[in-house]
């Protein structure tokens, strides 16, 4: 909170201390502080939105591997997740601080300062479009990232399951886990760091573009 209120004073004070002509009237005063506080929401929610398709496409990827059941309590996302997911999010969450993102997300507070003074009409139809856009894209992203491995998986199990048709005798159906687990994680090696450098890009993308 400390780091925050600093933070947006220098912004304040660096734009020049727009001035707010109603300062003394509470009604718009808390119109204006609710407005502030919406658009900030957009638009961390945006950037969180983008890092949060890594969880959804790493809970994709144990699920095809046969890991969902060794989950993990998640203290980020309050809920249980594989593995699979909290290593691809912090990967890419600490892509996107080596990236800079905080530099965005402080470079986006100057610019919003200047652009919506305090007290400045805030378009709620078009911050909402904006957010939905940005949810869209998580899913079309998650999907991007998850499908390099859930594909290795997919024709793992199909080759299995052809030499099996071919050859019942040899019992292959037994190793059916291993298969999977073995060309998941051979996909996830490869996989794994341009995705989270994907995701890591698209959130700085996502803070640039507000």
């Amino acid at each position: 909170m400390a780091a925050a209120v600093s933070v947006s004073v220098v912004a304040f004070l660096g734009a020049g201390a727009p001035s707010f002509a109603a300062w003394d009237h509470a009604d718009r005063f808390i119109i204006a502080a609710l407005s502030e506080a919406l658009v900030g929401l957009c638009a961390g929610m945006a950037a969180r939105l983008v890092l949060d398709a890594t969880t959804a496409a790493g809970s994709a990827i144990g699920m095809s591997m046969g890991l969902s059941m060794a989950a993990t309590y998640d203290p980020v996302h309050g809920s249980e997740s594989p593995a699979v997911s909290q290593v691809l999010s912090l990967l890419a969450l600490a892509l996107a601080v080596a990236g800079g993102i905080h530099r965005e997300a402080v470079a986006w507070l100057c610019r919003s300062v200047v652009e919506m003074p305090p007290g400045s009409p805030v378009s709620v139809s078009e911050l909402a479009a904006r957010v939905v856009g940005q949810a869209v894209g998580a899913v079309v992203l998650a999907i991007h990232l998850a499908f390099p491995v859930l594909a290795a998986v997919t024709i793992g199990h199909l080759s299995l399951g052809l030499l099996n048709r071919t050859t019942p005798q040899l019992g292959l159906s037994n190793i059916g886990f291993s298969v999977a687990l073995l060309a998941g994680v051979g996909a996830l090696y490869l996989a794994a760091p341009p995705a989270a450098l994907l995701a890591a890009e698209a959130a700085r993308s996502a803070l640039a573009g507000h």
